[in-house]
């Protein structure tokens, strides 16, 4: 009988995280190449994002700058670590910038952390406020180093 493989909750990548030690530098460059364009929501090209949860088990305050673009169906999600210990700072102190995380949404954040856990995933950084959509990274990958994001809509 053959084992069943655990899956995220989609097939469909929904974005490509990338960090980056300047957010506008890297959106001039990567617009001067054609990318983009790059807007947080429709009213605003970037957003200092102030997150409140937990970061190896521990409690954690930090602010991120994000700007997206739109790949067709994927966004590339360009992130600058602002204040605070966060994953993303980690990430930009040990490897500089680039690649840090592929994402997919899902509706039901919490049951799909457990059954990540239960095949083996370990939480790096998640956050998850009363009232505001949630998220997590799961520790990178071997290959690649590439760490995997579960977010809410």
């Amino acid at each position: 009988m053959a084992q069943e493989r655990p899956t995220f909750p989609t097939r469909r990548l929904h974005h490509v995280g990338v960090v980056v030690r300047d957010l506008e530098k890297a959106i001039a460059q990567l617009e001067a190449l054609g990318f983009g364009p790059f807007m947080f929501d429709e009213e605003n090209r970037t957003f200092t994002i102030h997150f409140k949860g937990e970061l190896r088990g521990k409690p954690a305050e930090w602010a991120t700058k994000i700007s997206n673009a739109r790949m067709g169906e994927v966004e590339l999600e360009l992130l600058e670590p602002v204040e605070g210990d966060q994953a993303l700072k980690e990430t930009l102190d040990a490897q500089g910038e680039g690649l840090h995380h592929i994402g997919w949404l899902t509706t039901d954040l919490q049951g799909d952390m457990e059954r990540a856990k239960a095949a083996g995933a370990e939480v790096w950084t998640s956050s998850m406020v009363a009232g505001q959509p949630g998220f997590c990274y799961f520790l990178p990958t071997a290959v690649g180093n590439l760490a995997i994001e579960l977010r809410e809509p």
